[in-house]
C-alpha cells in the first residue's frame, strides 16, 4: 500500500489494510486546544471531531492532539467481520489505558438533491495524545506501537482469520 504518511502512520495502515475488508485508510491530525468549543457545533470541516466526548470535556487539553484514522469498509461479509475485529481490538487497547476509540461517521441521507444514503459510512478510530514537546514525535510513536500491536494480535488470531487476510501473516 503506497501512500504519503509517515513511516510510523504507514506502519498502522498496513495493518488495517491486511483484512480483504478495508476499501481505504487514511490519518489526519488536529491539534484540539486549537479549536473553540463554538467550533464542535458546526457540521463543516469540523464536522468529523468526536463532538460528544469533545462537548463533556469542555475541549481538548492542553497540547492534546487528536488523530483520526479513517476506515471504508466493503458492505460485505468481510468488512462486517473486519469491523467487529477491529472494534474489538479498539476496545482492548482502551481497556488497556490507551486514548484510543472506535466511532461510526455518516453524511446526511440527502444533500441537495443527491442521495447519500448507502454512500458514506465510515469508522473513525480517534487516537488522542498530548504533545509534551508541541511536536508530533509523541503522536507518532504512538501509530508505530499500535501498527505493531495491531499487527501482533492479527497474527496471534491468524487461524481464525485466515479467509479474512489479504495476505500471509508475518512473522512476529
Amino acid at each position: 500500500m503506497a501512500d504519503n504518511y509517515p513511516p510510523q502512520v504507514s506502519v498502522f495502515h498496513q495493518a488495517i489494510s491486511r483484512f480483504r475488508g478495508v476499501i481505504e485508510v487514511n490519518t489526519g491530525i488536529k491539534k484540539l486546544d486549537q479549536i473553540s468549543l463554538e467550533d464542535y457545533k458546526t457540521s463543516g470541516p469540523l464536522g468529523d471531531l468526536p463532538h460528544a466526548l469533545l462537548r463533556r470535556t469542555d475541549g481538548g487539553l492542553d497540547n492534546e492532539a487528536w488523530a483520526n484514522t479513517d476506515i471504508i469498509l466493503s458492505y460485505d461479509r468481510a468488512g462486517w467481520l473486519t469491523l467487529e475485529f477491529l472494534s474489538w481490538w479498539v476496545r482492548e487497547q482502551s481497556q488497556n489505558g490507551q486514548q484510543i476509540q472506535m466511532r461510526p461517521q455518516a453524511l446526511s441521507p440527502e444533500a441537495q438533491g443527491e442521495i447519500q444514503l448507502g454512500h458514506t459510512l465510515k469508522f473513525v478510530i480517534d487516537h488522542f495524545c498530548v504533545l509534551s514537546d508541541n511536536t508530533p514525535k509523541v503522536m507518532l510513536s504512538l501509530f508505530q506501537a499500535r501498527g505493531d500491536n495491531l499487527n501482533k494480535t492479527i497474527n496471534s488470531h491468524s487461524d481464525l482469520l485466515n479467509d479474512l487476510l489479504v495476505e500471509e501473516p508475518s512473522p512476529d
